[in-house]
């Protein structure tokens, strides 16, 4: 009994002493980045995309996408091509073997609302079949980047040039 009572007061003196323990100079700083900002990547898989005429696309929920970021931040989104990361929208072009002029385009585009993401291919006519296409067939390695609140409108960068956001930013591969 008397062990239980002296592990009892043990306990409470260590509680009580607990923030005490807290207390002492500041650690040092952090690594750098910047809390407003973040990004990941995903595949853009084209089994996932669902057709509506000139249309496919994919919704992707995202509740990193906040009102705060709808009303006053910024959600970029980048795809991966020959060694370089792209800014959306991007428009592929499409020629003739008989006639070097453009026949039509393709359009990868995206939209945004609270929680979500949607990616999309557009063609500029209905004459196309996108499920033909192997632009729209091809996995597409993509990357988001959502920026809260002020840091987009003050961010003093070309926000269609990735590195030079990921730099600005602090942003991590």
């Amino acid at each position: 009994m008397r062990n239980h009572r002296l592990a009892i007061s043990l306990a409470v003196l260590g509680a009580a002493l607990l923030p005490l323990a807290c207390e002492g100079p500041a650690g040092p700083p952090g690594p750098p980045g910047n809390a407003n900002v973040l990004s990941f990547s995903f595949t853009l898989n084209p089994e996932t995309l669902r057709y509506n005429g000139p249309v496919a696309s994919v919704g992707y929920d995202m509740p990193e996408i906040t009102p705060s970021v709808v009303a006053g931040g910024a959600v970029l989104l980048y795809f991966y091509e020959q060694g370089t990361w792209t800014a959306l929208p991007y428009t592929f072009a499409y020629e003739s073997a008989e006639l070097p002029a453009v026949d039509f385009t393709v359009t990868l585009g995206y939209a945004f609302e609270v929680g979500l993401l949607e990616v999309f291919y557009e063609a500029s006519t209905e004459a196309i079949d996108l499920r033909q296409l192997a632009l729209v067939q091809t996995p597409r390695q993509l990357k988001v980047v959502i920026i809260d609140g002020l840091a987009a409108a003050k961010a003093p960068v070309n926000l269609r040039d990735y590195e030079a956001v990921k730099a600005y930013f602090g942003l991590l591969d």
